[in-house]
């Protein structure tokens, strides 16, 4: 029987909730984060109406939120 090694994918997985946990907290604090692709401002957006989540005008980030009411 041969054993997976997800350790790698684990890694990968926590690095990256954390980073955007940590944009999240950012955001949330009134901070100015920039999208790493095109360099313009994220915005919060928690409306009843679409979505929410963190994005980029140009739409290269998305972060969708979940929201508990």
């Amino acid at each position: 029987m041969v054993k997976l090694d997800f350790s790698a994918i684990n890694k990968s997985t926590a690095k990256s909730f954390n980073v955007q946990r940590n944009l999240i907290k950012k955001i949330g604090k009134g901070e100015i984060v920039l999208c790493v692709t095109c360099r313009q401002p994220l915005t919060l957006s928690v409306s009843s109406k679409g979505e929410p989540g963190i994005s980029c005008a140009q739409g290269c980030t998305c972060i969708a939120l979940e929201l508990e009411t």
